[in-house]
């Protein structure tokens, strides 16, 4: 049976309620048939893989064990849009030495299993709404504080900082809400 896999990282519960605010205050400034991401699949990706089969996963284990998986941290400070994804989301433009590692151990390994590899460089960012069309005030990226300065949101986050203690591989389920993400394995960096 054929697994919708990606590896990621996951918010704190602070972070997640942070998180949740910063929807509420964006919700109007978004296309209304925009759909807001769940609490509990609020992540950060660091590399999409696609569909695996059980040889694929079993591998895939195999190999992120034999990883080098470095603690880091990312601050994601800026509101985008990204129109051919319909996703709003909350993003960083700079990726530490670390996480570049593992996105890119990430994207060959993914390779070397025939998985899905992106097309795009690695952003880091956190997914906030789906469906999302440029609208109002969004029709490009805005950092949070330009946010701040517009009234849209309030001034109690001007950044999101992460530093994950593990890197975890969900699975991406169609549950009876909708998609759902079930982490299946994790692996602590150090």
């Amino acid at each position: 049976m054929l697994q919708r896999l990606f590896l990621g990282f996951a918010p704190t519960s602070i972070q997640r309620q942070q998180l949740l605010l910063l929807q509420q205050s964006l919700a109007l400034q978004i296309a209304p048939n925009a759909k807001p991401v769940t609490r509990t699949n609020l992540h950060l990706t660091l590399a999409f893989l696609g569909l695996a089969n059980p040889t694929q996963v079993a591998l895939l284990l195999d190999g992120v064990d034999k990883l080098a998986k470095p603690q880091f941290s990312v601050t994601l400070d800026s509101i985008a849009i990204w129109p051919k994804a319909q996703v709003c989301c909350l993003k960083g433009d700079n990726i530490s030495p670390e996480l570049a590692l593992l996105a890119s151990q990430a994207q060959d390994l993914a390779q070397q299993l025939q998985l899905h590899r992106s097309e795009h460089p690695f952003r880091p960012h956190i997914s906030l709404f789906r469906k999302a069309k440029p609208s109002g005030i969004l029709v490009s990226e805005l950092t949070l504080k330009e946010l701040v300065q517009q009234k849209v949101i309030q001034a109690s986050m001007l950044e999101l900082t992460l530093v994950p203690e593990q890197l975890h591989l969900y699975l991406s389920a169609s549950g009876n809400h909708g998609v759902e993400y079930q982490i299946l394995h994790s692996w602590p960096l150090a």
